[in-house]
């Protein structure tokens, strides 16, 4: 289920921007080196090839070679997107965003439901 908007405050962006440039747009979890806005994918993979070479190999997804993903996201430790502190913010790539969620996922789930209306009466 994607975010929704309306939980986080109106200047978002500017928070989340202040994150990834305190982590110098690096994965604090992992350490990996993301690309920001604005740069170029050909400058980019041609800077990670030469200085992080571990970072730039390809996967396998469905058989296929894929890029890994380069995306600096910012997740919020107590999973809740109305506690900007700056105490509750970590700036993650996307994978390891993922795995921090994931033992969260099904209460998440249940409560992007509840705000948009769309429990059940027997989830009540």
């Amino acid at each position: 289920m994607p975010m929704i908007k309306a939980r986080y405050p109106a200047d978002w962006d500017e928070i989340a921007l202040e994150v990834k440039n305190a982590a110098e747009w690096t994965c604090t979890q992992c350490g990996k080196p993301c690309r920001k806005p604005g740069v170029e994918w050909v400058h980019f993979a041609y800077w990670i090839l030469i200085t992080h070479p571990h970072w730039f190999p390809l996967t396998q997804e469905d058989g296929e070679e894929k890029i890994q993903r380069f995306t600096l996201t910012v997740a919020h430790l107590d999973q809740d997107p109305q506690n900007n502190h700056p105490s509750n913010l970590k700036a993650l790539c996307a994978p390891c965003h993922l795995r921090f969620d994931n033992p969260f996922r099904q209460h998440n789930t249940y409560t992007k439901r509840e705000w948009l209306g769309q429990m059940t009466l027997e989830e009540l």
